[in-house]
């Protein structure tokens, strides 16, 4: 969708929930909320605020959305969230909430568009409860030695004759060390990074490891994880020395026999 397509049916979506006593909030989220990191392939994304008791009107019907008449399907995404993907390719993601059952939300960047509520000051607070939940789950102590049991777990499945799953737990374990990388400074482009998933925009932002993690999936685990290891040590192990490095070369060292002798 082109920009001026694309906020077109953004100011459809904002006039049209705007007459509607029953919402007292709309919220955009990701690139709804900032058209620096929109391009063709944005879709929409965004809470709807309601009035207690509101909600199934805007959940069981679609004609609220802007050219209803031209949605292809509609997916539902949890209790109160669903995906529409319109006939043109465009994609929308919402979900309905009232306020007391969005603080459950998580929010990275957002823009409030319809404020009858004080809904500002709620996106607010979960924003920073968000940032907060994220920031315990990369300051884990322990999030080395994590990669390290999900890449010997993916060794281990692909030596069984798991291969699907093996596979599986490779990305596990790049999502994972995409993770320690974030948490300990080991990325670049801060501007361009998603607080919530640290594989959103990794190859405009980094390059050369979007492009190197790209192979890594192709690899046996034991090719895979001598060399996401090796990586981490490289970005890491002067930045952050309390990490359990001395485990990650036990780690590494079977990994290198294994994929010597790899079946």
């Amino acid at each position: 969708m082109n920009p001026a397509d694309y906020q077109r049916f953004l100011d459809e979506l904002t006039s049209g929930l705007e007459a509607d006593p029953d919402v007292v909030g709309l919220v955009a989220l990701g690139s709804t909320a900032d058209d620096s990191s929109r391009d063709r392939w944005s879709d929409h994304d965004f809470w709807v605020i309601t009035a207690p008791g509101a909600q199934p009107r805007y959940l069981e019907s679609l004609s609220w959305l802007p050219r209803a008449e031209e949605i292809l399907l509609t997916v539902r995404h949890k209790p109160s969230g669903r995906d529409v993907l319109y006939r043109d390719g465009h994609k929308v993601e919402y979900i309905v909430f009232d306020p007391e059952e969005a603080v459950r939300g998580k929010i990275e960047r957002y823009r409030v568009l319809i404020d009858r509520r004080d809904i500002e000051t709620l996106a607010e607070s979960i924003r920073l409860r968000t940032r907060e939940e994220r920031a315990d789950v990369l300051g884990r102590p322990d999030v080395l030695e994590n990669l390290c049991v999900l890449l010997w777990t993916a060794h281990e499945r692909w030596e069984r004759g798991e291969r699907l799953s093996a596979r599986q737990y490779i990305q596990f374990s790049i999502d994972r060390f995409l993770n320690v990388l974030a948490a300990h400074g080991g990325l670049s482009g801060a501007g361009l990074a998603d607080g919530l998933d640290a594989r959103r925009r990794l190859e405009q932002r980094e390059t050369e490891l979007g492009r190197e993690l790209s192979r890594v999936g192709l690899l046996t685990p034991a090719e895979a994880g001598v060399v996401l290891l090796e990586l981490a040590r490289q970005r890491l192990s002067e930045k952050a020395p309390q990490l359990a490095w001395d485990k990650v070369r036990v780690v590494s060292q079977w990994l290198e026999e294994a994929g010597r002798t790899v079946s």
